[in-house]
């Protein structure tokens, strides 16, 4: 049986509801941000640091707000017949959720060869029809990229678009999507209270997760 997220919610909650649903999940659990004079969180760039950082592995984990979020993407999909390669690790639950609807087996896709055994770049068993990357956000792309990479190198087919929870390109790395392919999302950053500040203006309360003074 196809998950279907009507066993969660019922048959007559609508598109706006479960996105509003996706979105307060987000703001009360996915995004890690720091307190006013609080220590701000390490970035890859030596000498960088931030005030809030995207951590959506703790609404992925859960089956009622991924297999949700795969509903409302694959919605968007202009075509099903393609093939899910979820992009490893934080890919992987939202990509198993959007095959399982369509019916089709997954493939996912690591950043580099196993350096043991089969020495795989991808899991899973190809089936020929496109491949549909999906990861949790898009900022840098790095992954994508990456994935987009190995596939090619295979001359696999590559669906027209790919898909991710967030595109946080918008709001952080303009200008930075993968040629000629279509990024498909439901959210940007301007969804949600990103800082500290932000939450408490429109929750009234300080976050939970999240450093404090």
């Amino acid at each position: 049986m196809n998950l279907n997220s009507s066993i969660a919610f019922g048959p007559n909650v609508t598109k706006e509801e479960k996105l509003e649903y996706l979105r307060n999940e987000i703001d009360q659990k996915g995004i890690f941000r720091v307190a006013p004079n609080g220590r701000q969180i390490p970035a890859k760039d030596p000498g960088l640091t931030y005030v809030w950082q995207l951590y959506l592995r703790r609404c992925l984990f859960d089956p009622k707000f991924v297999t949700t979020a795969a509903e409302l993407l694959v919605d968007k999909l202009p075509t099903r017949d393609v093939q899910i390669g979820a992009c490893e690790d934080a890919g992987v639950p939202l990509g198993l959720a959007m095959a399982s609807i369509l019916g089709t087996p997954m493939i996912s896709i690591k950043k580099s060869r196993k350096d043991y055994g089969l020495l795989n770049f991808t899991e899973g068993v190809v089936n020929g029809l496109p491949i549909l990357l999906v990861d949790d956000l898009a900022g840098s792309q790095t992954t994508l990229k990456k994935c987009m990479w190995i596939l090619q190198s295979f001359k696999l087919k590559i669906a027209d678009q790919y898909v991710t929870l967030i595109n946080k390109t918008q709001a952080t790395h303009p200008d930075n999507y993968i040629k000629n392919k279509e990024l498909i999302s439901l959210f940007t950053c301007d969804d949600f209270s990103m800082t500290w500040q932000e939450y408490v203006n429109k929750f009234d309360k300080n976050p939970e997760f999240g450093s404090y003074y």
